[in-house]
């Protein structure tokens, strides 16, 4: 597979994109440099995707940056963060286990941000299988393959990178990410945040691997 330093850089800014959003409710400058990014994703919507498109434009003019920005703040709160019970999970565990936090997945997810060399920030407070983790660890890897592709590094060591990447979507992105996206969808029909399920599906399910 030919890697292309500009197409590297550009999974980087997108894992980054995604991580940084479900890692935290949004800022009002996130929002805008949000709104910036989803407008590259109009030229290849599909007829559903540009309504949604247009409805978040029609939303924003209706209400204002300001004003939308915080009841997005406000609906992040409602489906990450509700209080007595969460409306959608992050965690891949509760979509592949028995519903519970801290399973088997959990740990095998760990593994392989071991056997990476990555150690997370969040080791111990918050579980290693939180979308955002996850998505972080797939931007580690695509950081690792820039650097070696820039200095013209071994296939070998190129190729065991990819292979790494390949697996972590194989057995853990590609098996949830699906069911969270529809699990977003189902619970806010905003257009910001059908935009966003879309997306991420749409980037893992497109996510170069290798045998």
């Amino acid at each position: 597979m030919d890697l292309s330093i500009q197409d590297l850089k550009a999974q980087i800014n997108v894992y980054n994109f995604f991580a940084v959003f479900f890692r935290a409710k949004p800022s009002r400058e996130w929002l805008k440099s949000a709104l910036e990014f989803m407008a590259s994703w109009d030229e290849t919507d599909s007829p559903e995707e540009r309504l949604l498109h247009q409805q978040l434009l029609d939303r924003l003019q209706q209400d204002g940056l300001e004003s939308y920005s915080e009841f997005l703040r406000r609906e992040y709160e409602r489906l990450f963060f509700a209080p007595g019970r969460v409306l959608v999970n992050l965690y891949e565990s509760v979509y592949r286990g028995s519903g519970l936090l801290m399973q088997e997945t959990t740990i095998a997810v760990r593994k392989h941000y071991l056997e990476a060399g990555l150690v997370t920030k969040s080791l111990y407070s918050i579980p290693d299988d939180h979308i955002a983790t996850e998505l972080e660890f797939m931007q580690f890897l695509s950081q690792k393959l820039l650097e070696l592709v820039q200095k013209a590094g071994p296939e070998e060591d190129i190729q065991k990178v990819m292979v790494r990447q390949s697996s972590f979507l194989n057995e853990h992105l590609k098996q949830w990410t699906p069911a969270l996206a529809e699990t977003i969808k189902s619970n806010s029909k905003d257009p910001f945040f059908q935009i966003l399920s879309i997306g991420l599906e749409s980037l893992i399910e497109v996510a170069p691997t290798v045998s």
